[in-house]
């Protein structure tokens, strides 16, 4: 007799669970389990009174809105619907699950046997979630504090009540161990829209997570719902977002990459690498390092990256290396909890609003020139004539289009809004507005309340308020009320940066330079650079005019270097001054030469530095420039910078006279009223009767 080990550790799993659990090992159990979970409740009025709600947020968003959006063009379109129906998923559940309304929601997302149940079990220290590693569901599930238990909703949203076994029966092997009795395309994903796994033990009191189906998981046939498509309805609907990847693929792949792009949260995201120790220490810095690189390449903002070591048989997993997440999400319990229910729905269809004004304005704008040709039309051919009124009509057609989309859109807004206010009741607290959340941590951080700013900084960041993104950028760079984060900092100007906020593209452009927070690239500063430049950033016109002078990240080109630096000395920028300044004064420009010693002396834009002022002042003095000779004549007089000579006085201030220098006369006069004019030749005998001091 021999013992076959040739079966994996799922299947050895499979097959414990086939003897052990009753719903797999009595099939009357399983089917009382199937009933239980599909069958359609007995009407209930007062259920179907609270259910009506909700049925009609969906026809406004699934009927009278995609009506609305396809008499026009709208960049943007599928983003929209996609965040409108994560709004009626999200009220859905806030409505069957009140005690969601004060939580954050936490999203787990990654591919297919990323190890996301293995890390939240050790990670939260709970033992909930099935780590079968087999594709038998799609089944998004929350997890958070609470009195012990398990709820399933169905697609008729009734709650079923599982226990522990049930849980584990429909997340395992179930489809497959009944695979004869049950069509090959069953899933419990056909069935049920979410479970909902409360916990006594659970570590954070303010926090939700949303276990989210592998996006890339092989789906089921007959499926109208892919895995990707939940996943990404469930991760856009969540206030935050960990994305778990495997130690064992190497490195982040870029179809995860792809999957957060086309996600687009406005929250940066905690990245996890699983199964670390799958591949020891000596693997895993390396791991890291090429995982951090890609994300930086891709644009993603990150909250952090961390290698997470859980070994089978392990009750508590373990931080191998990078960031500790529990430091970020013990920051997000701390955090308060808003709803952006209302402030979603607004802003989506207040951009229709604006984007059809816009039109009609246009409209009205073309239709006003076309006008202006009717005086004229008799004398065009008569084809142009049919022309002109072909598009005057036209134009008339759009502007009552754009005119009654705006009041559509308007009036959608309004019925929305009720809606949601009904929904949402007393549950939960409604966020500020985006320039109120701003306006408040501005408040807060003039009168030094760091620490609080940086809350409202945040939540106006993540709803993509540009200033706010600046801030917390210039915050975690700095340390202001959140820890130092260079890798943050930089992400939370790119982000301010692709809206065009001019500081943050100047900032990432430094950051760039000198390698803060992203790897150096003198290409990509002086791009951050050229782009804040153009709109007028005294700093960064400077900066590129040093890049182009010596032909750093962009092909030297002192043409355009002096064409930067004028364009920011005309702001006032010293340095840039002090440049076109000794450029001019290399090139022999008395003028030049003269201011040269100007900022030289006063130290502008340069160290101060007397002497050179003097040098720079000679010189233009000799080329004939009056202001530079009487400078000069004035040191000889008093002894400033120079040793006392009145010749060399008289004679640089002579000079400046006859080019009819105000204050060079002036002084001249004072010095005749001593006594009689003196020439060069007779300031010694002078200078002898008058005294040393007279002068």
């Amino acid at each position: 007799m021999s013992l076959d080990f040739s079966l994996s550790f799922e299947e050895l799993e499979a097959a414990q669970s086939a003897t052990t659990n009753p719903y797999l090992r009595d099939p009357g159990k399983g089917l009382q389990l199937i009933a239980s979970l599909v069958g359609q409740p007995r009407p209930n009025v007062g259920k179907a009174q609270r259910q009506q709600l909700p049925a009609a947020l969906h026809r406004l968003i699934n009927e009278r809105f995609i009506e609305l959006t396809s008499k026009g063009s709208f960049p943007g379109e599928a983003q929209a619907l996609r965040e409108l129906q994560a709004l009626e998923a999200s009220l859905e559940n806030l409505a069957l699950f009140p005690d969601l309304a004060n939580k954050t929601v936490v999203g787990v997302g990654g591919g297919f046997s990323a190890g996301k149940s293995r890390l939240l079990n050790t990670l939260l220290g709970v033992d909930l979630l099935p780590e079968s590693l087999e594709p038998t569901t799609a089944i998004p599930s929350f997890i958070t504090r609470g009195e012990d238990g398990i709820v399933a909703l169905n697609t008729f949203n009734q709650q079923i009540r599982l226990d522990r076994d049930g849980l584990q029966a429909i997340t395992h092997a179930f489809t497959s161990h009944y695979r004869d009795s049950l069509d090959e395309a069953f899933g419990f994903a056909h069935v049920l829209k979410l479970l909902m796994l409360h916990c006594a033990s659970f570590a954070w009191s303010n926090l939700a997570f949303l276990d989210t189906p592998g996006y890339s998981k092989v789906d089921a046939l007959g499926s109208t719902d892919s895995d990707e498509t939940i996943a990404l309805k469930q991760l856009t609907e969540a206030d935050h977002v960990m994305w778990l990847l495997s130690a064992r693929n190497g490195s982040i792949r870029q179809d995860d990459l792809a999957f957060l792009r086309s996600l687009d949260h406005p929250g940066p995201i905690f990245f996890v690498v699983t199964q670390a120790d799958l591949v020891g220490h000596s693997s895993i810095d390396a791991i890291l390092h090429s995982t951090a690189e890609a994300i930086e390449a891709s644009g993603i903002p990150s909250a952090g990256l961390m290698a997470w070591a859980a070994p089978l048989g392990a009750e508590q997993g373990a931080l191998m290396a990078g960031d500790d997440i529990r430091v970020w999400l013990q920051t997000l319990d701390e955090a308060p909890k808003y709803t952006h229910h209302r402030r979603t729905c607004e802003r989506v269809l207040d951009g229709y609003i604006q984007h059809n004004r816009e039109n009609l304005s246009n409209s009205r704008r073309k239709l006003s020139l076309f006008n202006t040709l009717l005086p004229l039309q008799e004398k065009l051919p008569q084809s142009e004539q049919a022309t002109l009124q072909e598009l005057l009509q036209e134009q008339r057609t759009r502007q009552k289009v754009f005119a009654e989309l705006v009041d559509a859109f308007t009036v959608l807004k309004n019925e929305m809004q009720e809606i949601i206010a009904q929904i949402i009741g007393d549950l939960a607290i409604d966020a500020l507005s985006i320039e109120e959340l701003y306006g408040k941590g501005l408040a807060l951080h003039e009168e030094g309340d760091f620490d609080s700013a940086a809350v409202f900084f945040q939540h106006a960041a993540e709803q993509g308020n540009a200033a706010a993104q600046f801030q917390l950028g210039i915050y975690h760079e700095l340390g202001q009320g959140v820890c130092v984060n260079e890798r943050l900092a930089a992400q939370w100007y790119r982000k301010a940066k692709h809206q065009g906020h001019v500081q943050a593209q100047f900032y990432l452009g430094v950051c760039y330079e000198n390698g803060v927070g992203v790897p150096e690239n003198l290409q990509s500063a002086v791009a951050c650079y050229l782009q804040a430049a153009e709109q007028g950033h005294a700093e960064a016109q400077y900066n590129l005019g040093i890049c182009l002078t010596r032909g750093e990240g962009i092909a030297k080109d002192d043409e355009q270097a002096l064409y930067w630096f004028e364009k920011a000395a005309r702001q006032g920028h010293e340095e840039a001054r002090f440049y076109v300044i000794t450029r001019s004064a290399k090139n022999g420009s008395p003028a030049g030469q003269y201011a040269l010693g100007v900022l030289y002396e006063k130290g502008q834009g340069v160290s101060q530095d007397l002497e050179k002022a003097i040098v720079a002042y000679r010189a233009a003095a000799e080329a004939g420039h009056a202001d530079a000779q009487f400078e000069l004549g004035r040191r000889y007089l008093n002894g400033e910078g120079l040793r006392k000579n009145s010749a060399h006085a008289i004679s640089w201030l002579e000079k400046a006279a006859a080019q009819d220098h105000a204050k060079a006369s002036s002084l001249l006069k004072k010095q005749q009223a001593i006594g009689p004019f003196w020439s060069p030749g007779t300031f010694a005998t002078w200078q002898k009767i008058l005294g040393k001091n007279s002068l």
